[in-house]
């Protein structure tokens, strides 16, 4: 019997880069491929990159020079580089590292089996594809190899029409471009019919979703019926795109989970400005406070970003202040580093790297403290769990609706909608016990969780 030829994916970044490592891994099995336990079984190694972050190219060029020893002793392996950072660098990344075989931009992940065949057949050089103008959404959604066994990520938008000073999205991802909502809802409904409980809608601004006559709270109440569907979230959102419409469909829909990440970036107005991110201080508050009325239990997430140039103790001490007025459930906080074409680029990055780790090391432990005491509040009360895995106590774990993780004791199979009783708790998770049968509602249950 002929041996199979097998690939590992590594990707670094958010769920839009998941998913797209989701679309190639299933696209290379459909040509004949099965997973590699790791990188050093695979005849083909794929590094899918994120640009957003810092060190994004040097942690790249890190990951390929672990590949080129395994590829010295393996000369047949190919190696392929995608997404953000193969977008933005191009074929500069050939320079540091001729031995990569295959490179792919974020809009050409369909094309990505073709170029490991004229790679594998002799191609001369490194076979590329970079194309700007290709249709981010080629992929069949049949082909997805989605790696959650529960819940699955479905692209509604690339691209962002946004002009955030720091970010480097629009020049990796270009500008927004959303799938027609019947494809979106055509591919919910063949998730549900495999077996998936829930999905995740992303976007780069997801909530600034519009094709046609269809907004994005439109987009989410046709996914929000179809049949069999528990549950459903999305991801990222922007504040300018939070009005009193959005707020309602996030209290009507039964199935719509009430979690929101909505990044601020920052507390200070003067920070705002200079980031571009088209609201103030005061108007984000209001924001929240609109989302709240209408939803009082919804838990919120942010980013933020400190040491952007100009970034005062003053400034600081505004998101200090503003991060303790909300609340969140949880935060996300990075350090600022320039992205090459950015308009953030021009200013001086003039706040030490000391002090930029003393800012976050100061806001993360404000966070941990307050989601220590927000979950210690919860123990005794009662959850619906998703169960999405297995540990190897014994015990499974989950996702609460409002995307908390409950370690659960006595709980059931995958895919299964558990109530927990709470019994324990820390600042990034639950521990709960599952209750009696009869309390619990089954995989297959059609009725919303409320």
């Amino acid at each position: 019997m002929e041996r199979k030829n097998r690939y590992f994916i590594e990707t670094f970044g958010c769920q839009m880069n998941v998913n797209d490592s989701e679309k190639v891994a299933g696209l290379l099995q459909a040509d004949g491929y099965l997973p590699a336990a790791d990188a050093s079984t695979a005849d083909f190694v794929f590094i899918n990159t994120c640009a957003v972050r810092e060190r994004a190219a040097e942690k790249l060029f890190h990951a390929l020079g672990r590949l080129r020893k395994l590829k010295r002793s393996n000369p047949s392996m190919l190696i392929g580089v995608g997404g953000c950072v193969a977008q933005l660098q191009g074929t500069d990344i050939l320079e540091r590292a001729p031995y990569v075989d295959v490179l792919v931009g974020t809009h050409n992940f369909a094309r990505v089996p073709e170029l490991v065949r004229q790679a594998r057949e002799g191609f001369a050089g490194c076979a590329v594809d970079l194309d700007r103008r290709a249709d981010s959404f080629a992929v069949p959604t049949s082909e997805v190899a989605h790696s959650n066994p529960v819940r699955a990520y479905v692209t509604v938008m690339e691209g962002c029409n946004h002009v955030c000073s720091f970010c480097v999205v629009p020049r990796t991802r270009g500008p927004e471009v959303n799938r027609a909502p019947e494809d979106v809802v055509a591919e919910v409904e063949s998730l549900v019919a495999r077996g998936y409980r829930e999905v995740m809608l992303l976007g780069q601004t997801v909530n600034a979703y519009r094709h046609g006559a269809t907004d994005f709270s439109g987009l989410l109440a046709a996914v929000d019926a179809v049949p069999g569907l528990q549950r459903l979230r999305f991801t990222t959102s922007h504040p300018e795109h939070v009005d009193e419409r959005f707020a309602e469909t996030l209290e009507r829909l039964p199935r719509l989970c009430p979690y929101l990440h909505l990044p601020v970036q920052s507390g200070s107005d003067r920070i705002l400005e200079s980031m571009r991110r088209g609201y103030t201080r005061g108007q984000y508050l209001e924001t929240v406070a609109r989302l709240r009325r209408r939803v009082p239990k919804l838990a919120l997430s942010s980013d933020v970003i400190v040491g952007y140039p100009g970034e005062s103790q003053q400034d600081f001490e505004a998101t200090l202040d503003l991060v303790d007025g909300v609340g969140f459930d949880s935060l996300f906080v990075f350090m600022y580093s320039p992205r090459p074409g950015t308009a953030a680029l021009r200013l001086p990055d003039d706040v030490p790297d000391d002090e930029k780790k003393r800012r976050l090391q100061i806001l993360n432990h404000r966070q941990q403290r307050d989601q220590g005491r927000h979950n210690a509040g919860r123990v005794g009360g009662q959850e619906e769990v998703l169960i999405e895995g297995l540990e190897a106590d014994g015990r499974a774990w989950g996702r609460s609706r409002d995307f908390k993780i409950v370690h659960v004791e006595g709980a059931g199979s995958l895919g299964e909608v558990v109530r927990v009783l709470v019994t324990g708790a820390g600042p990034n998770s639950l521990v709960g016990r599952a209750m009696p049968a009869t309390n619990s509602l089954t995989a297959s249950s059609a009725v919303p969780i409320l």
